[in-house]
């Protein structure tokens, strides 16, 4: 497995060379260099973008891959041949337009949503495909694939309402204006959260079937996530709310009866669309409880807590790439349907908080 640092990710070394600052347009740190390590973290950052497969270079990145900073190198297609493999199943989806994913993918979409159905894809799909076609073929390296679709998540959030913490200023900013106004709008928050939570572990289940390959690890990460809904409980008792007076957005209805329509027909995509529910790094506090923690009810932050560190200490945020690594080669379609599905999804979410913004005038 060979790390390639993203093309954005810049160092800048500090006065005397005792520190750098590692920057991406989603994450930045400082990190401090002591003498025994500067000659070959020095080497590293100088061949950074130049030579991937320097040694140096592979060490700096796997000392930090804990944190989105890279995506894995795309294999040859004789690299696969040795490995026992989840076999690449046929797939009748027509990705070529929004609508047509929507028309064929099988998967009911609420009325209302379809207003937020964009006309055409707006993601540079030849840019994500180039970064993991196989050379010489028409098909994919599955690993490649998830692990650099989930940078360019993170780099395209970071120009949208929602990746520029927009949501999170909206919510601080009612909490400031308006308290009772804020946990109305933190009610439906966790409502979502709930939905997710409570659905996940019986809509991955036919996955155990359809993706054997993964059996195992899937079983297990099936197990991890079970009764995590019982932690968004704890939130709205501690907040005095019920959970039944908050209704489910119909982007969050789409994201998991997609979710599950892929545990059927594409591992693929499956596996990718996993990054959707885990944060693609832990670090810090979980963003919706630092928020909680500023109001009048700051133990209504301790359900989020207690779920955020379970998967925090299981690392989930790893899950996607893990299961990708038991794919065989993919072919266009499950490719195509799983950047389809990403773009399709992340835009309703965008525009779900962006008009529970505006329902409350803020």
């Amino acid at each position: 497995m060979t790390y390639v640092p993203h093309e954005k990710l810049s160092i800048n070394w500090g006065p005397h060379d005792k520190s750098f600052a590692l920057s991406l347009p989603w994450v930045s740190m400082e990190v401090g260099v002591t003498k025994e390590d500067y000659p070959w973290i020095k080497d590293a950052t100088n061949h950074l973008h130049d030579s991937v497969s320097n040694q140096n270079v592979q060490r700096f990145v796997s000392e930090l891959k804990e944190y989105p900073i890279f995506y894995i190198q795309r294999r040859r297609l004789e690299e696969f041949k040795e490995q026992v493999l989840q076999p690449c199943p046929d797939l009748n989806v027509d990705s070529s337009t929004p609508a047509s994913l929507i028309a064929t993918f099988g998967c009911e979409i609420a009325g209302e949503l379809k207003k937020d159905v964009p006309t055409k894809w707006t993601w540079d799909w030849e840019k994500i495909l180039s970064k993991a076609r196989i050379a010489g073929t028409n098909l994919y390296d599955p690993v490649s694939f998830i692990s650099y679709l989930i940078c360019y998540r993170l780099e395209w959030e970071n120009t949208t309402w929602s990746g520029q913490d927009g949501f999170g200023k909206f919510l601080e900013h009612l909490l400031e204006e308006d308290e009772d106004k804020f946990f109305q709008a933190m009610g439906w928050v966790v409502k979502q959260s709930w939905y997710v939570t409570s659905e996940a572990c019986q809509v991955m289940k036919p996955a155990l079937i359809h993706f054997e390959k993964a059996r195992d690890l899937l079983h297990h990460y099936i197990h991890d996530e079970a009764g995590h809904h019982k932690f968004m409980e704890i939130v709205f008792e501690d907040l005095g709310m019920n959970k039944d007076n908050f209704p489910v957005g119909t982007g969050t209805k789409w994201q998991m009866d997609a979710f599950a329509k892929t545990a059927v027909i594409s591992p693929l995509a499956f596996s990718a669309l996993i990054n959707l529910f885990e944060a693609a790094f832990y670090d810090g506090q979980d963003p919706i409880s630092r928020i909680l923690k500023k109001s009048s009810k700051p133990q209504a932050a301790h359900g989020y807590d207690l779920h955020y560190k379970i998967n925090q200490d299981n690392r989930h945020c790893d899950m996607p790439v893990q299961l990708a690594s038991y794919l065989a080669p993919q072919t266009y379609s499950h490719v195509a349907l799983t950047l389809g599905i990403f773009e399709l999804t992340l835009n309703f979410y965008n525009c779900m908080e962006k008009e529970l913004a505006k329902s409350f005038k803020v």
